[in-house]
This record gives C-alpha cells, sequence and structure tokens, in this order.
C-alpha cells in the first residue's frame, strides 16, 4: 500500500491547489469502445494435500492468449462529492497457446509428459462497479478514491490440430473488492489525461473439463478455490472534440497472484480426490480506444 501514500502525498503539495474551484458537469457520462488484451495464466498443483510428492506434480500455462471485444463505463454524478460507476468489458479469445506438464520429482524435476497445445477459443469478461469520491485540487487537477465491486471471468480452450476430439476447458472466477486512487490533469481546454493506480482482493474458483480424460466426471472434471490479490495501472490520454464528445485512449497492466488452496478432482467412480492447490498468476495487458458522451 506504501504505492497509494506516495500517490496521495504527491498531490496534496500540489502548487497551484484551489479549494475553491468550480464543481464538476452534472449528468450522466458514457463510455464506450474497442478492447484489445494479451493475457497469461499459469497455475500448478502439488501431487498430495500437504504439498508433497511432488511439490509440482501437474502445471499448466496459457501464454500469449489475444482477444477483441468492445467495453461500456458509466459513470453518474449523485453530489458534488460522490459518483457511481459501472464499467463492462467482453472479449473474444483470437489466439493463444500454451504448454501441460507433469513432473515426478520436487522443483519440476523429471518430467514424464509434457504437450504444447493452442488456446485460439474463449472468452474474456470483466466487471467493476461501485463509489467514487472526487476531490477537486485545482481548476486542472481532481483526485478521486474509489471503492468498487470487482469480477472477471475467463474460459480457455486446450485444443490440437490433429486431435480434432480434444476440446478441454478451463474456467475462472474472480470475485472481491477493489480500491483505487485515480488523477486526472487538463494539459489545456482540448487534452487530458489521468493515471489510476488500484489495489484488489479477490475470491478464487475454477473448473475445468478435461473431456478426453475417461476417469473424470464431465462437464465438471476438477475445482480449484483459493484467494488472491492484485494491483492495476490504467493511462489515460483525451481528446476534447465539442462541447458533447471526446475520444479517448487507455493502456492498462494487470497482475493477479492467488495465493495457496484446495484442487479437488471429481472421478466417475464417486469418489473425490483432493490435493494442495500451488496458487496461480493472471496477467493481463489491454489498450482500449473509445468515444466519451456527457448527457
Amino acid at each position: 500500500m506504501k504505492i497509494f501514500t506516495l500517490f496521495l502525498i504527491y498531490f496534496l503539495f500540489i502548487k497551484y491547489l484551489d479549494v475553491h474551484s468550480q464543481s464538476t458537469q452534472k449528468g450522466l457520462h458514457l463510455e464506450i469502445g474497442s478492447l484489445y488484451n494479451s493475457s497469461s495464466l499459469n497455475w500448478s498443483i502439488a501431487g498430495n494435500a500437504q504439498g508433497k510428492s511432488p511439490n509440482i506434480l501437474s502445471e499448466l500455462k496459457f501464454n500469449n492468449i489475444k482477444s477483441l471485444g468492445a467495453y461500456i463505463k458509466g459513470e453518474y454524478k449523485l453530489t458534488n462529492s460522490i459518483l457511481i460507476s459501472a464499467l463492462l468489458n467482453k472479449n473474444e479469445v483470437i489466439n493463444g497457446e500454451g504448454t501441460d506438464t507433469d513432473y515426478k520429482a520436487d522443483n519440476r524435476n523429471n518430467p514424464f509428459f509434457e504437450k504444447k497445445f493452442i488456446s485460439n477459443k474463449g472468452y474474456f469478461t470483466a466487471l467493476k462497479t461501485g463509489f467514487s469520491f472526487p476531490i477537486r485540487f485545482s481548476s486542472k487537477s481532481i483526485l478521486t478514491p474509489s471503492i468498487l465491486y470487482y469480477l472477471t471471468k475467463q474460459k480457455f480452450y486446450i485444443l490440437n490440430n490433429e486431435m480434432q476430439d480434444l476440446q478441454s476447458t478451463y474456467q475462472t472466477d474472480m470475485s472481491g473488492i477493489e480500491i483505487s486512487i485515480k488523477t486526472n490533469i487538463s494539459l489545456n481546454k482540448f487534452i487530458h489525461t489521468s493515471l489510476t493506480l488500484s489495489y484488489h482482493k479477490v475470491n478464487y474458483n475454477a473448473e475445468a473439463d478435461w473431456n478426453l480424460i475417461e476417469v473424470f466426471k464431465h462437464p465438471v472434471s476438477f475445482s480449484q478455490t483459493s484467494k488472491g490479490s492484485g494491483y492495476n495501472i490504467d493511462i489515460v490520454f483525451g481528446y476534447k472534440l465539442n462541447k458533447t464528445f471526446s475520444v479517448t485512449t487507455t493502456g492498462s497492466f494487470d497482475l493477479t497472484n492467488i495465493s495457496e488452496g484446495i484442487d479437488t478432482s471429481y472421478l466417475i467412480t464417486g469418489k473425490d480426490i483432493s490435493t494442495q492447490f500451488n496458487g496461480a498468476k493472471n496477467t493481463i495487458y489491454s489498450f482500449k480506444l473509445g468515444i466519451i458522451t456527457s448527457l
């Protein structure tokens, strides 16, 4: 949390502090646009519930998952100091790859299975909604802390052009709370920029269907549960076309680390087997291009 403290101190010492500046424009602000994501997700499990035999039994990596989609964001001013907002992203995966590796010994030694696959299907959905509290520091700068509900859903496919019947899937659901600090600075009457730093804590739930493994139940072969946390950085540049419309570009980086948890396999015999889920790491790079209108 040190980065948020430094961020706040910086703005408390802005030279042109002006507590009597004009209020922000009232009404509804809508932003819509296109979205490109490049993401990766990797996770592993141990051989037993104690995290041993071996400490990494199986490891799955989804790499360079490219997706295209659209987003819509709405922001409504309830009072001079309270905003309510919502952001929805929806992407379809167009390209990607990955590896599935199993090991006999600790620390990724003595691999006995290693297979590359393609992952050019799936989706990514994100939702953020909550309240923001803008604080105007001058006629050119606004600092806005926010508290938001945070939700992402992803579905990955494991495919192989030489095995058309391979249609395995892995789905994740991360939900929790996000806090953020945003600074918006007007460089002139046409151009503005903003920087947002966010921190989130989430519950992690995943389900997989290993469709060719006959010993597993289907459509849920195993599940994983845990908790995690992460951060996000957004950098925005906008250009005001007229009183009603602006164009905007956004670059984002999002990283979420998932802690150790429980992996439960569901067998056709009716037996459930639990082992240690070693955690996961999810990384997303995003670029948005949109248009903003005030109603």
